[in-house]
């Protein structure tokens, strides 16, 4: 996990602070470009590494107790959490100070924060400093929300880029090319892409090629119109301007196969593609517009995974216990090319008002419309049904309406 986290901080400290034009060596006591590590360092070398005691597990135990999040409330900072920490804690109506370590202290803003609280920040989080058992030249960094570096957003168990409940509809977020910006912000967006609104490099329908991991090794997929949650992948598009490698982490995949995912990029990279492909790493649920543009705007996720063990259904390989199979439909633009379904717990406390979804059984079939869900959802819910159920037929159902057999399933 250390590892996996360590790449993740690598390749946004490349993309964030070296414009993209930075390359990620990854170096183990396996490599063979130790001596170029060492010689980049200044001095030492491998054999001058010291071997984990138990002085250095106290001393991670230490980092990791002095982690904390603390908000600004009256003028002085009080303590919200310990480790974990999660995105979830920052709320951009308040002022955050974040310990972590003895070097560094962050004072983050968040945009929403009053006139007051950002002027006394920094006074505040000063007096903080002085209040504690810090060293004299521990530095204060300010951190405005969104602009968030990756040494900073590294404290948190997971960091989102772009919330999909977001605060700005999508008739209010441009439709930019990546060509039409300055060549600099060009190379950031192409390198660090991920969920960003605009990164649209093409229509989707160039040269795909998808491996899942399997015993840490890659394996290649044959059937490449979805995926399933369990598993971790590795899918590598190629276009006419280049190459992206993303690799999508389902969300019970376990951590070794997501670190996996991501150490194959980094090798694919730099060995079959010279360090020039855009990586781009994708988690389940928050799959970026130009990613469902690449399984033609539909993408299906089905759960379970190739430990789990698969079932034929409808002529596919499924994970699947007693027939019932409930699917959450989304979109995330109004012409409902960026769709995608995704295989949930089949219990009523997987429905949400929000959205819709379609239950298949044995004997029936329903499209379950919530009350906050749009018409747009509906239609893309039929569509993926004539995918997910060929031949059969649904009837469809709206909050509150409920019959008894959608129940009993």
């Amino acid at each position: 996990m250390e590892k996996f986290k360590a790449i993740q901080v690598a390749n946004e400290i490349r993309d964030e602070d070296h414009a993209g034009d930075s390359e990620v060596e990854v170096v183990d006591e396996y490599s063979d470009n130790m001596d170029k590590f060492f010689a980049e360092l200044g001095s030492g070398s491998w054999d001058e590494v010291p071997e984990v005691s138990e002085d250095d597990e106290q001393s991670d135990l230490q980092h990791k107790q002095e982690t904390k999040l603390y908000v600004l409330r009256d003028g002085s900072f009080e303590e919200v959490s310990g480790q974990p920490l999660k995105q979830e804690m920052l709320d951009n109506t308040d002022v955050f100070l974040l310990t972590g370590g003895r070097s560094q202290v962050y004072l983050w803003i968040g945009q929403a924060a009053s006139k007051e609280e950002k002027v006394t920040a920094m006074s505040a989080g000063e007096a903080f400093l002085r209040g504690g058992s810090f060293p004299k030249n521990v530095q204060l960094v300010r951190v405005l929300e969104g602009l968030e570096t990756a040494v900073f957003k590294q404290f948190f168990s997971v960091w989102n880029e772009l919330d999909e409940d977001s605060q700005y509809p999508e008739s209010r977020v441009a439709q930019w090319k990546i060509d039409d910006l300055h060549t600099e912000n060009r190379r950031r967006v192409e390198r660090a892409g991920g969920t960003a609104p605009g990164f649209l490099p093409d229509d989707g329908t160039g040269e795909k090629t998808i491996w899942r991991v399997e015993d840490m090794e890659l394996q290649p997929v044959d059937n490449q119109d979805f995926l399933f949650g369990g598993d971790s992948y590795v899918i590598l598009y190629k276009y006419d301007s280049g190459s992206i490698l993303y690799y999508w982490q389902g969300s019970k995949s376990t951590t070794d196969e997501r670190a996996a995912s991501a150490l194959h990029t980094v090798r694919i990279d730099n060995e079959e593609l010279d360090g020039q492909a855009v990586q781009i790493r994708v988690v389940q649920g928050q799959e970026p517009r130009h990613f469902l543009r690449m399984f033609g705007g539909q993408l299906v996720i089905f759960s379970g995974g190739k430990a789990s063990g698969f079932n034929n259904v409808n002529d596919r390989d499924e994970y699947d216990e007693d027939g019932v199979r409930l699917y959450r439909i989304r979109c995330l633009s109004k012409d409902s090319r960026d769709s995608r379904a995704e295989q949930v717990e089949e219990k009523s406390t997987s429905l949400s008002s929000d959205d819709v979804f379609l239950l298949e059984s044995k004997d029936n079939c329903w499209i379950w419309r919530g009350k906050e869900s749009s018409e747009q959802e509906f239609n893309v819910a039929e569509k993926f049904f004539s995918t997910l159920c060929p031949g059969r037929e649904f009837t469809g159902l709206s909050e509150g309406s409920e019959e008894d057999g959608f129940w009993e399933v």
